[in-house]
């Protein structure tokens, strides 16, 4: 779930890239191991995320940025009580972005603006690669103890002929957004296993975000679509759409959710007080409730974690790096 307004998030995040170029590059000479990651980064534990530069800050106020959301009302509803009670733990000012979306949030992160972010599971690599970002938090049940995760599903109108995935074969399937893991990577990974091959065996069609795709299969502008079951089941949860509007004709193994990342670059005392506050949060009901029952913070790695997403990623051929990004910008040209 990336951009759709994509096509100017992306000239955003580009014009960002070229003019924070030049004076990475002059960082580039002193880095011992890069890796994927961007100038000026390093990583030269090899944990795959920025390591921590000798230059730190200790923001105020601290900005939090809410991407995978569809607009600013709905991050504030869903994260206000979160908000609150860091302001509370860090004891100092806390405030939430004014914009959304995941392609703002990088480059409002890059550039020192937002110092927190939320991120999707497709996302969060060129997070890590393009801004510095270092998840460390994710959301679980308690009583389950872990973290929450989301499988791919392929979804279909309750009342049209499809039951099994061959049937959409010569049919239109909606796909989230270029860089979405469930909503676009995945499938062109896992649907030819099972009888589909993308744009070949059936039309691709970009709806922009998960939402839109499962509104127009429970509106039948759709023959199916791949989407996040999180995401259905919030939609479900919410009202918005009925159980008996969808079939799930398709069901791939789990991947995590969206997480929390911080800038490389927080002060060390800052960036652990982050955490505790995170891992000691309750949410209140009303905010378990919008998060499908999900009520804590679980830490997070982003090596292991996101093993699964890289592997699939890569298998499509869509690398999370310069080269990889660079090919998803060219395609939306």
């Amino acid at each position: 779930m990336f951009f759709d307004g994509e096509k100017m998030e992306i000239k955003s995040f580009v014009a960002m890239f070229l003019l924070g170029f030049s004076a990475a590059s002059v960082h580039a000479q002193s880095c011992a191991n890069r890796g994927d990651l961007e100038a000026p980064y390093c990583d030269a534990n090899n944990d795959l995320v920025a390591d921590t530069p000798a230059k730190t800050v200790h923001p105020k106020p601290l900005v939090v940025g809410i991407g995978n959301v569809e607009d600013v009302m709905t991050a504030t509803k869903i994260y206000n009580p979160l908000l609150a009670h860091l302001s509370s733990c860090l004891k100092q000012e806390v405030m939430l972005h004014p914009v959304v979306g995941e392609g703002a949030m990088m480059e409002a992160m890059r550039h020192g603006k937002v110092h927190v972010a939320q991120f999707s599971t497709g996302s969060m690599g060129y997070a890590v690669h393009f801004a510095g970002a270092v998840p460390f938090a994710g959301k679980g049940v308690e009583k389950l103890n872990k973290r929450d995760s989301y499988t791919l599903v392929l979804i279909v109108p309750a009342k049209g002929p499809a039951r099994k995935p061959t049937d959409l074969v010569g049919k239109k399937i909606a796909h989230a957004s270029e860089t979405s893991n469930s909503g676009n990577i995945a499938p062109r990974v896992l649907f030819p296993e099972i009888g589909l091959e993308p744009d070949k065996g059936y039309k691709v069609e970009f709806s922009g975000k998960h939402e839109n795709s499962i509104r127009g299969v429970a509106l039948g502008l759709y023959d199916g679509a791949a989407v996040a079951s999180d995401i259905l089941e919030r939609m479900i949860a919410s009202g918005e759409i009925k159980r008996d509007q969808i079939r799930v004709v398709y069901e791939s193994d789990p991947f995590p959710t969206d997480a929390f990342a911080m800038a490389h670059d927080v002060d060390p005392k800052l960036a652990s007080g982050i955490r505790q506050c995170f891992a000691e949060f309750k949410f209140p009901e009303s905010m378990a409730r919008l998060l499908e029952g999900n009520n804590r913070f679980f830490p997070v790695n982003y090596a292991p974690d996101w093993r699964l997403v890289r592997m699939i990623a890569k298998a499509s051929g869509r690398h999370i790096d310069q080269a990889g990004y660079q090919k998803i910008v060219n395609a939306k040209k």
